[in-house]
């Protein structure tokens, strides 16, 4: 642990990024339990829970096991799964006011949810993955109640399962408003950007990221020449054989330029043969023809790669890094676990935390042993920590971009970056010094007008001063770097003489406690441990 004044310079973030050359990678437990934690729970571990292991280190699994069993475990499969379906966006194609609502935010926020909440109940109520591709059912709240077709199971209930009641087939994910509003299909696209987003989400399969031989003689503005391309040019046909097939499954969502809700809200059976006019592909699964969504929905469930998909798109999400052939045989363990589960991911996720990968012992990919956390897993333990979370307007900062920093923070806007940043920014370290700020705030103020027993951090009285009381004040830093960082700093430890030495400084700025500290907490906040674990 570094001191505090290394921890509010952003050079020690680059230093903690890889450990020295002569240096072992790996994670002692304490650091295993912050990381079990914070990937399973999206929080710290509890003083009691450090407790447990310090006492114990043989505990550890016991804790993991608890921490699957958290009611929280789905909430981080969906921010898992969300930078991958990059559904919650800040525009889509019909607004708040087109429905006569007032708060575009809450809308927005709302209708990039419905897919990620679907995962969420999956994960939390250990049901078999193929339900994102088969389910009759959807997530919605009451925002979404109120302007789709939608009727909930638990009307008034923030999120609760809810069906489409205008008549669309049952395919999970595949039949939501959400997904094909953040995918809109153009006039002369005829939902080939679609079927990709399906075969890269769900299958793994970017056709984007193919490399294609593309015939340069082609005249691109000759829709006739172009048309006859997609079916007899080698290089055409390669892929278009199979994506505008997957693409024919789709029209019942084909809404005119500049729709109107009403329109873009329900599902058009009647447009589903418009690829005979179209394309004049008839919909099939790689060969394997069919009719409706629900036929495409059942042919994914039943494709292995549908699997192998989920086990290395959560690998990939709970190591930090992309697979590659040397992980060819962690994979296939853990689909087996998969499969053994009944596709829950529960049974997933128990398996790869047993991977060396995730338990840092991965000594030829040293570099990747601390892992970055992403906005919202930067967002959820500052929050645990201190009750803030950090919205303007009813937006959260760290989930937008237009006027958030979700980017600046390391995330994904599903649009100009594709994939969380592995790396230390500068701006990555910006964000997490205003966050830092004000959460400390936050906390202090709201600690200060609590009774001691209903207080986050700050048990102190705060009437005492390292003069009237030290021993008070010292006990109180101590207490903070046991809930934040699970370590028991000794007394007269460097930690806790600079921290005593700022807040001095800030109390005789300020003349206040309250401000004292969160300047003290603001400090702590920023620590390369909150960024890196």
């Amino acid at each position: 642990m570094v001191s505090l004044r290394h921890a509010v310079v952003a050079g020690a973030l680059l230093l903690m990024a890889c450990p020295p050359a002569d240096e072992e990678p790996t994670l002692d437990s304490r650091q295993l339990l912050i990381r079990a934690s914070l990937d399973l729970r999206g929080v710290r571990p509890t003083v009691a829970e450090f407790d447990r292991l310090t006492a114990d280190e043989a505990v550890l699994p016991d804790l993991v096991e608890e921490f699957l069993a958290d009611e929280r475990f789905g909430e981080r499969m969906r921010e898992l799964y969300t930078p991958v379906v990059r559904t919650r966006i800040d525009q889509f194609p019909v607004d708040a006011q087109d429905y006569g609502l007032d708060d575009d935010a809450a809308f927005q926020a709302s209708v990039g949810d419905e897919v990620p909440r679907m995962i969420e109940r999956v994960a939390n109520e250990d049901l078999p993955w193929t339900e994102v591709a088969t389910g009759d059912w959807t997530m919605a709240n009451g925002i979404l109640a109120q302007v789709w077709p939608v009727q909930q199971d638990a009307p008034g209930v923030d999120w609760s399962v809810a069906r489409y009641t205008d008549g669309r087939p049952a395919a999970g994910m595949l039949t939501t408003n959400s997904l094909w509003w953040r995918y809109p299909s153009n006039g002369i696209n005829y939902n080939r950007g679609r079927a990709n987003a399906l075969s890269r989400i769900l299958l793994c399969n970017d056709y984007l990221a193919r490399e294609v031989a593309f015939p340069r003689d082609i005249d691109l503005t000759d829709g006739a020449l172009v048309a006859d391309a997609l079916r007899n040019n080698p290089g055409c046909v390669n892929c278009h054989v199979s994506l505008d097939a997957l693409g024919s499954y789709l029209f019942g969502f084909t809404y005119p330029a500049n729709a109107e809700a009403d329109d873009a809200s329900v599902y058009h059976p009647e447009r589903e043969r418009n690829w005979q006019n179209a394309t004049g592909v008839a919909p099939a699964y790689y060969g394997e023809p069919g009719f409706t969504l629900d036929d495409l929905g059942h042919q994914i469930a039943g494709d292995n790669r549908f699997v192998e998909c989920a086990v290395e798109t959560v690998f990939e999400g709970l190591v930090a890094r992309e697979s590659d052939l040397a992980d060819a045989d962690a994979l296939t363990r853990h689909r087996e676990a998969f499969l053994a589960g009944g596709l829950t991911l529960r049974a997933l996720v128990r398996s790869i935390v047993e991977d060396d990968a995730w338990l840092g012992r991965d000594a030829e990919r040293a570099a990747a042993v601390r892992k970055i956390a992403t906005p919202d897993l930067l967002a959820s333990q500052i929050e645990d920590l201190t009750g803030y979370r950090f919205t303007v307007g009813g937006r959260d900062m760290l989930q937008t971009d237009l006027q958030g920093l979700r980017s600046l923070a390391g995330g994904v806007d599903g649009y100009t970056g594709s994939a969380p940043s592995r790396v230390p920014t500068p701006t990555m370290v910006l964000v997490q010094e205003r966050l830092a700020q004000a959460a400390a705030w936050h906390v202090a103020a709201s600690d200060a007008g609590l009774p001691a027993v209903q207080r986050r951090l700050l048990t102190v009285d705060f009437a005492v001063t390292p003069e009237t009381d030290r021993a008070a004040m010292v006990d109180q830093v101590r207490r903070l770097h046991q809930r934040i960082f699970g370590l028991d700093v000794a007394v007269d430890s460097l930690e806790v003489t600079e921290a005593l030495d700022l807040w001095s400084a800030l109390y005789d700025v300020e003349g206040n406690a309250v401000d004292a500290w969160a300047g003290v907490l603001s400090v702590l906040l920023r620590d390369p441990d909150l960024i890196f674990y």
